[in-house]
């Protein structure tokens, strides 16, 4: 073969495709081709003084079974793949290969694969956690798709000047300061409060116009307060973030130690052009529930758009979770609610209330009516028809009915209460989900002070009822962790083409035992992220594991999210398995280690809620 065909089948190979082209060049001259019949074997052993064997290689065809020194099997390699890297680099005093498939493979000297070791992306890739070895893939799925916008910081963006005047100033003042420095808003110090407000042109000009002030009259009165902030060095995907949940057009720009000037919204989308800042105003400025109905469809394709510049899955997620609420917000705007379902609470729960659900599979949510309003005869009529408008939207109907439209969550306060007090006094597989998914509830309009209500009830029961947790945390181990005790993928073996279900092996798990701890904690936030950051606050979680448990949590959502787009591409409902055979090398690699988190999380859920006495 060809020194070119030997470089083409490097590029092909991870972390090997990440050097540059004349070390690459160096790795294709030292490579030789090797025919290995069926049945050939190769043993590496640490105690001959010189082994003949000792090569990497790379399998161009055929299959090879690894052997450990026990003569287990611990791995099978295929096509664009290699073995031979932990004898070589000590981590084995034995190894015994055997071929299974006749294989052609290409081998490269120890003494070159020392060598190329020395290089920071190879050193890296085999010596690090999984942790840097995410972090480092997500960088350089950026670094190749640095157009996106998004993931630059705040500080690259345009800013207005930033000016600070007293309450006591007046808007005649306030105007000259801002017409003088081209600006649109500025900061109000008040003197009796550490506490700081923004007033607007837009201000400023309803004062004047339709509430009667004059020009000499105090700016404070006028002021919005709190200002809302974003940190200079936060990402700008943040700063939209913000801007999105709190429909507001700008921020202030804040350092570690003071306040540096205001980001406006129309210079950040700006700087996005076509790109996913415009899909936020199309859903501010839908005027009716068919111009809406166009955006779900451009989410999706910003999803896609997102994941393929390497944008991680949960900030993904955040996003994606605010514009569906805004969704939500608005086709319930669209309804005309009466005046006492403006007073309830819409609830979306599940994975929608952790900010965790991408695609769009399912609808989880519910409502509360505060106990003082009358309920009026059309609210079941309003809620299916709310219902109905999301499945139009393209939110499934939840296959457990787990939506406004069942009675079952849509009742007042003092309702829902005695409901989370049944459940969990009469605890069943059913109870046990349900109050999974409304723990896991976040308001997306009205009174958020009723769900914080309901959920007080759940923590205060859980105060004088230690023992329910165990019973609650059992689940965690209900389903396998689809790897072999020798590190091996496990699948199906009866499937033509072998899948893992990523839900059941490895996210339920960690989401579950995160959101255990944060009941037992009295930890309220939702995201499973912001959770395992609250335990990690907390010294329930060390800071390195608590990481390491993200970071996994983030991977298995990426490949679970690529999976479920490949499958919408092909016109085929999304589901969590994934196919096996459409991994890399590096992502069955990664797969692995962290198949081995979610193992070491479920042993300290066992062994914290001594789930062997309780099983």
């Amino acid at each position: 073969m060809s020194v070119q065909q030997q470089l083409n089948f490097l590029k092909q190979v991870e972390p090997f495709s990440a050097l540059n082209e004349s070390t690459l060049l160096s790795l294709a001259e030292a490579l030789d081709v090797v025919y290995f019949p069926l049945g050939e074997r190769l043993e590496l052993s640490s105690g001959e003084a010189a082994n003949e064997n000792a090569f990497l290689y790379f399998v161009i065809k055929g299959h090879v079974a690894e052997f450990d020194e026990n003569q287990r099997q611990v791995a099978v390699y295929g096509s664009h793949t290699y073995f031979g890297e932990s004898f070589l680099l000590k981590r084995a005093a034995y190894r015994r290969y055997d071929v299974i498939e006749e294989a052609i493979v290409y081998r490269l000297p120890q003494e070159a694969f020392l060598e190329v070791m020395q290089q920071p992306e190879i050193e890296g890739f085999f010596i690090d956690d999984i942790t840097a070895k995410l972090n480092r893939m997500h960088a350089q799925i950026q670094a190749e798709s640095s157009s996106e916008s998004l993931m630059g910081v705040v500080e690259d963006a345009p800013r207005q000047a930033l000016i600070e005047v007293s309450e006591t100033e007046t808007i005649q003042a306030c105007v000259r300061q801002m017409q003088a420095l081209k600006t649109d808003a500025c900061v109000v110090v008040f003197q009796d409060e550490a506490e700081r407000g923004i007033v607007t042109s837009i201000d400023l000009l309803n004062g004047l116009a339709l509430n009667e002030y004059a020009v000499t009259d105090a700016v404070g009165p006028l002021a919005t307060r709190p200002v809302m902030t974003v940190h200079q060095f936060d990402y700008l995907f943040n700063a939209l973030l913000k801007m999105t949940k709190y429909r507001i057009n700008r921020l202030v720009v804040r350092s570690d130690d003071a306040m540096l000037g205001i980001l406006h919204q129309k210079d950040l989308m700006g700087m996005f052009a076509n790109q996913s800042g415009l899909v936020v105003l199309s859903i501010q400025q839908a005027e009716s529930f068919d111009e809406l109905k166009g955006v779900a469809d451009r989410i999706d394709h910003l999803v896609v758009n997102l994941n393929n510049r390497g944008v991680k899955t949960h900030y993904i997620a955040k996003l994606v979770n605010e514009l569906h609420r805004k969704m939500l917000e608005r086709v319930f705007e669209f309804l005309s609610p009466s005046e006492a379902l403006q007073k309830g609470c819409l609830l979306v729960m599940g994975s929608e209330g952790r900010a965790e659900q991408v695609i769009r599979t399912d609808q989880d949510n519910a409502f509360i009516l505060p106990d003082t309003v009358e309920i009026s005869p059309g609210l079941a009529t309003f809620m299916q028809t709310f219902s109905a408008r999301l499945i139009e939207l393209g939110f499934p109907p939840c296959p457990g009915r787990i939506m406004v439209s069942n009675p079952v969550w849509t009742r007042p306060l003092s309702d829902f209460k005695q409901q989370l007090r049944d459940w969990m006094t009469a605890p069943s597989g059913d109870a046990f989900m349900n109050l999974s998914i409304f723990f896991d509830a976040e308001a997306v309009l009205g009174d958020e002070q009723l769900l914080l209500d309901a959920k007080r009830t759940m923590m205060s029961w859980l105060d004088s009822n230690r023992h329910f947790l165990p019973h609650f945390a059992k689940s965690v181990l209900q389903f396998e962790t689809p790897i072999g005790f020798f590190g091996k993928l496990v699948t199906d073996k009866d499937a033509k083409d072998p899948k893992i279900d990523l839900k059941k092996g490895g996210i339920f798990p960690i989401v579950h035992g995160v959101r255990c701890l944060a009941l037992e904690h009295g930890i309220l936030k939702t995201n499973t992220h912001w959770r395992i950051k609250a335990l990690m606050d907390m010294g329930v979680l060390t800071e390195h594991f608590g990481i390491e448990l993200g970071e996994t949590l983030n991977f298995l959502n990426t490949l679970r999210l690529e999976s479920m787009v490949e499958q919408m591409q092909l016109e085929q409902a999304p589901d969590n398995l994934i196919r096996v055979s459409g991994l890399t090398q590096l992502q069955q690699d990664l797969l692995k280690d962290a198949f081995n988190v979610v193992n070491q999380f479920k042993k300290l859920i066992e062994q914290h809620y001594k789930l062997h006495a309780v099983m």
